[in-house]
């Protein structure tokens, strides 16, 4: 396993996780860290770079990791119960929320460990500014990058409680004492993702384009970066229907991540569109060029920190020895390996597995079977391909290394999957793939409703058509390879195309139920999710589970039931019920 990153962060996540903690307000229930506040803490300029890096350390911890997962996956068409077959888990957080029985008891409600990191690049902040004018060696555009880095995760930390709460308290100050005041309104949404976003703006020209290399090993992706920045204000632009916006951002990600590309491959190694269009991606898939089935995937998710990533949490499995993180999250949601059996059970699917409608494509012989599409293999690992009812199917991408298939075999359900041996997978936010098909979703929605389509509605298409299919190309040969732009007719064809390619290439990286609230969000109504998500659905249960996201209140979560009784300013969402007595354990 390449673990580069953690040759950096060695050292210093020791002596940043060990910075001791203390109370803080009843709003936030935040442990500050209580050195920090301390007028002799703030001298030089390794005391701010501890703590810009216990900003990372909190985001690998396990409450927040599972929120990723949870918040942005778990609700989507991706997931069923993984357990259901052999353990009962119905009462549990992750079952109650797997049946839309979703409830403001839900230990996933609480938002502390998100308010916790924010809270920490506030005073990063309001702190830098004074150690830059006490220690010579801590320059203005050093100063000015630490700045830019921490606005950057702080923005990240809103936007996925804004994608999962819609309205929450909003602040850009640190909490120091118990004196300040915590009974904070909610501000709405959008107001917080247009502010974030003009404060990036401002800033992030400051942060680093690449962080230096460690034994000649690029780690750029383990911090934030001025492409990572330039992503995530794409993904803010195109939430708030800022289209023109999150093209460009995207697009500059793109030509960025081209350059870089060529200048360590060439263009024999990327994807290309009809052999003239190059685009910076490793094809998962060709043979011809030297590329087995699996080698994109086991790059990103396997090794990690490739050339296409452009942010992910890094992790290794030697916490215990050095300081740093191990990644537990994927052994007990995905997949319970051998070497990762607990509380009794044996190896087997993990607490969410793979919905049964992905499950039964893999039966399609046109469209996988026939050697098209590697990335449903790579996303699944299953028992028996003859029998979906009752073969054993888990969730891959990330539990595994990846996957090989034997030389003399060309079909895709002869892999042979490489077991990851210790809980060191990474977590990728953002990764050039995903950001393609952000600059073609963005380019779609300007297209017009016109029945007679624009010269400009033409542009914008072709544009958008080379983006998905060079994502769709790295994996396939045969699928949408042989579409056209003639087989989309109207706008809405377009979008099916792009959020279709985006669930194809994103497959459990906690997008998809961001995805369909986006979409609802910029199409007015709940009528897309609701078919997506009825679909895992069987029988009656559809109605019954889907009927609060109806309203678009409903697709987004309930306000914690402790953060209701700490602080009265706060109302709870009118699509739940405003009281519960009920609670549910967490497996963990």
């Amino acid at each position: 396993m390449n673990k580069k990153i953690n040759k950096w962060v060695k050292v210093t996540l020791v002596a940043a996780a060990c910075l001791p903690l203390g109370a803080c307000s009843d709003f936030l229930n935040v442990d500050p860290l209580t050195i920090v506040f301390e007028d002799n803490y703030w001298k030089e300029k390794n005391d701010v770079d501890q703590v810009v890096t216990s900003c990372y350390v909190r985001m690998q911890s396990d409450d927040f990791l599972r929120r990723l997962f949870i918040w942005g996956e778990s609700r989507s068409d991706n997931v069923r119960d993984g357990y259901k077959a052999n353990f009962d888990y119905s009462n549990s957080a992750e079952g109650k929320i797997l049946d839309e029985d979703l409830l403001a008891t839900n230990v996933y409600t609480d938002w502390l460990c998100f308010y916790d990191v924010i809270n920490r690049c506030n005073l990063v902040i309001e702190k830098a500014p004074k150690v830059a004018e006490l220690d010579p060696a801590y320059l203005e555009s050093d100063m000015n990058a630490t700045i830019a880095e921490v606005k950057a995760l702080r923005a990240l930390c809103y936007f996925y409680l804004v994608r999962t709460f819609k309205d929450v308290p909003f602040y850009t100050y640190a909490y120091v004492n118990d004196e300040q005041p915590t009974a904070l309104f909610v501000t709405d949404g959008d107001v917080i993702v247009r502010t974030l976003l003009d404060d990036l703006k401002g800033c992030y020209t400051h942060a680093l384009k690449a962080w230096p290399a460690v034994n000649n090993e690029d780690v750029s992706y383990g911090r934030i970066t001025q492409d990572a920045i330039l992503s995530l204000m794409a993904d803010m632009s195109l939430w708030i229907g800022n289209f023109e916006d999150a093209a460009s951002y995207a697009g500059q990600v793109i030509t960025n991540k081209y350059n870089k590309f060529y200048e360590k491959y060439g263009l024999a190694a990327m994807v290309s569109v009809d052999n003239k269009d190059y685009y910076p991606l490793f094809p998962d898939f060709d043979p011809q060029k030297g590329f087995p089935a699996g080698t994109a995937s086991q790059m990103l998710f396997g090794q990690g920190g490739s050339i296409e990533s452009i942010f992910e949490l890094d992790f290794s499995s030697s916490y215990k020895t050095d300081g740093t993180a191990a990644n537990e999250m994927f052994s007990e949601f995905f997949y319970r390996g051998v070497f990762q059996a607990y509380s009794g059970h044996d190896a087997g699917p993990g607490i969410f597995a793979p919905a049964k409608e992905l499950w039964e494509e893999i039966q399609d012989n046109e469209l996988f079977l026939s050697n098209t599409d590697s990335r449903i293999v790579s996303s699944m690992w299953y028992s028996d391909a003859s029998d979906p009812e009752q073969a054993i199917v888990t969730i891959a991408k990330y539990a595994y290394m990846g996957f090989t298939l034997p030389i003399s075999s060309t079909a895709l359900t002869a892999a042979i999957w490489m077991e990851r041996s210790v809980d060191d997978a990474n977590w990728i936010f953002y990764r050039v793939s995903d950001v393609m098909l952000m600059r073609a979703e963005a380019l779609i929605w300007q297209i017009s409703d016109s029945e007679v389509p624009t010269e400009q509605d033409n542009k914008l298409a072709d544009e958008a058509f080379k983006l998905i299919k060079a994502v769709a190309n790295r994996s396939s040969r045969n699928s949408i390879s042989a579409l056209t732009k003639d087989d989309f007719s109207n706008k809405n064809d377009w979008l099916n195309l792009v959020y279709d390619e985006r669930r194809r290439e994103l497959l459990f990286e906690g997008k998809r139920w961001f995805d369909l609230v986006r979409r609802s969000r910029l199409e007015g109504d709940t009528k897309y999710l609701l078919e997506k998500v009825s679909s895992k659905f069987e029988g009656g249960q559809a109605v019954s589970a889907t009927s609060r996201m109806v309203n678009l209140n409903g697709v987004y979560w309930p306000y914690s039931q402790d953060e209701l009784k700490k602080n009265p300013n706060i109302k709870q969402n009118p699509a739940y019920p405003s009281a519960e007595d009920n609670s549910y354990e967490s497996t963990k």
